[in-house]
Protein backbone atom coordinates (compact mmCIF):
# COMPACT_ATOMS: atom_id res chain seq x y z
CA UNK A 1 0.00 0.00 0.00
CA UNK A 2 0.97 3.62 -0.60
CA UNK A 3 1.37 5.47 3.06
CA UNK A 4 1.69 8.82 2.68
CA UNK A 5 5.20 10.72 3.08
CA UNK A 6 5.51 12.52 6.80
CA UNK A 7 7.26 15.25 5.70
CA UNK A 8 5.17 16.53 2.57
CA UNK A 9 4.48 19.58 1.58
CA UNK A 10 1.09 20.99 1.02
CA UNK A 11 0.18 21.65 -2.52
CA UNK A 12 0.03 25.30 -2.23
CA UNK A 13 3.42 25.43 -0.61
CA UNK A 14 4.65 23.42 -3.97
CA UNK A 15 2.72 25.82 -6.19
CA UNK A 16 5.14 29.08 -4.61
CA UNK A 17 8.25 26.82 -4.41
CA UNK A 18 7.31 26.10 -8.50
CA UNK A 19 6.48 29.83 -8.81
CA UNK A 20 10.06 30.90 -7.42
CA UNK A 21 11.85 28.40 -9.15
CA UNK A 22 10.72 29.63 -12.81
CA UNK A 23 11.15 33.54 -11.21
CA UNK A 24 14.88 32.31 -10.88
CA UNK A 25 15.06 31.11 -14.29
CA UNK A 26 13.56 34.45 -15.59
CA UNK A 27 16.55 35.69 -14.09
CA UNK A 28 19.01 33.92 -15.67
CA UNK A 29 18.10 34.22 -18.87
CA UNK A 30 19.39 37.06 -20.72
CA UNK A 31 16.83 39.22 -21.99
CA UNK A 32 17.68 42.12 -23.66
CA UNK A 33 15.40 44.00 -26.08
CA UNK A 34 17.22 43.48 -29.67
CA UNK A 35 19.62 40.73 -28.23
CA UNK A 36 16.78 38.27 -27.45
CA UNK A 37 16.47 35.04 -30.00
CA UNK A 38 13.15 33.22 -31.17
CA UNK A 39 13.75 30.05 -28.79
CA UNK A 40 14.55 32.71 -25.86
CA UNK A 41 11.47 34.61 -26.62
CA UNK A 42 9.65 31.07 -26.40
CA UNK A 43 10.93 30.30 -23.19
CA UNK A 44 10.32 33.37 -21.63
CA UNK A 45 6.67 33.13 -22.73
CA UNK A 46 6.38 29.97 -21.54
CA UNK A 47 7.71 30.62 -18.11
CA UNK A 48 5.28 33.09 -18.07
CA UNK A 49 2.26 31.41 -18.94
CA UNK A 50 3.05 28.55 -16.56
CA UNK A 51 3.28 31.41 -13.64
CA UNK A 52 0.21 33.15 -14.55
CA UNK A 53 -1.22 29.31 -14.55
CA UNK A 54 0.21 28.95 -10.92
CA UNK A 55 -1.32 32.32 -10.06
CA UNK A 56 -4.73 30.92 -10.47
CA UNK A 57 -4.35 27.69 -8.82
CA UNK A 58 -3.15 29.93 -5.96
CA UNK A 59 -5.84 32.16 -5.79
CA UNK A 60 -8.32 29.14 -5.90
CA UNK A 61 -7.17 27.84 -2.98
CA UNK A 62 -7.76 30.65 -0.87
Amino acid sequence: MNNPLQNSTSWSDTLKIRKDHLNALLKTIDARPGKTSQIQTLTINAIKAEMVHIEGQLNRRK
